[in-house]
């Protein structure tokens, strides 16, 4: 028992001591992807995305040999157009456009792991974060366009950004590239991608009864630091 509790304490003296912290901060550019979804009667879903500004600070700590555990903060917005229309049995047609364009904070976990026998320039990671809703704007279109019939359609539009849901949940990954400055600086290029594996970015009363949870891309560019706990002992440069 005695034995087990030395080799438990100098495995945590050893991960203290072996400690090696990654700080950085990247900015770039983001996208909104979507898969479509089934045929309607008429035609798919169309999703028109636009390339936004996204961004994130990360903190990570060596756990061990080539293994990094952390967490970041990240800037994401999304800007998009949806429309769908389906028939309504007599020429005519029902149909939803829903103009979007909102901003979260994501917060969350990151596990990261370097690649390399002694330099690690490449590193790939997966995080999960919770989104919280920052700015959001939202208008939404319903509209029944009938032809050659006595009945009138409608065209309806309204502000529904107060449906643009608070929070969201995201799991992604990604690579990330380091490119020595000096013996502690790093540039970086991180590419990543992200989705939303349950929930929408709106509720579906606000967008013609769709489930609406894109995917998200981004290309981002940053500096990071690398830096060692007072008592580091150097395991790798």
């Amino acid at each position: 028992m005695k034995c087990k509790l030395l080799t438990i304490l100098l495995l945590i003296s050893a991960t203290c001591t072996f400690a090696q912290n990654r700080i950085g901060i990247e900015l770039g550019a983001g996208k909104p992807t979507f898969a479509y979804g089934t045929y309607s009667s008429v035609k798919l879903p169309i999703y028109n995305t636009n390339i936004v500004f996204t961004g994130n600070a990360y903190y990570m700590r060596k756990i061990a040999h080539h293994w990094y555990l952390g967490g970041d903060v990240k800037f994401e917005q999304y800007s998009f157009d949806y429309g769908n229309s389906t028939s309504d049995g007599n020429s005519g047609t029902y149909g939803t456009n829903v103009i979007h364009k909102s901003s979260y904070i994501n917060v969350g976990p990151v596990i990261d792991l370097g690649v390399g026998r002694t330099r690690e320039y490449l590193h790939a990671y997966i995080n999960a974060g919770v989104g919280f809703l920052l700015t959001g704007d939202q208008e939404t279109r319903n509209y029944h366009e009938t032809f050659n019939q006595p009945t009138v359609g409608y065209d309806n539009t309204e502000q529904t950004a107060y449906k643009i849901n608070s929070f969201i949940f995201r799991i992604g990954c990604g690579l990330k590239q380091q490119f020595p400055l000096t013996n502690k600086w790093f540039a970086t290029i991180n590419e990543s991608y992200s989705f939303m594996p349950f929930g929408d970015i709106s509720q579906p009363t606000a967008t013609g009864g769709a489930n609406i949870h894109p995917g998200y891309l981004s290309l981002q560019f940053g500096i990071m630091h690398k830096f060692h706990d007072a008592h580091f002992a150097q395991m790798d440069k």
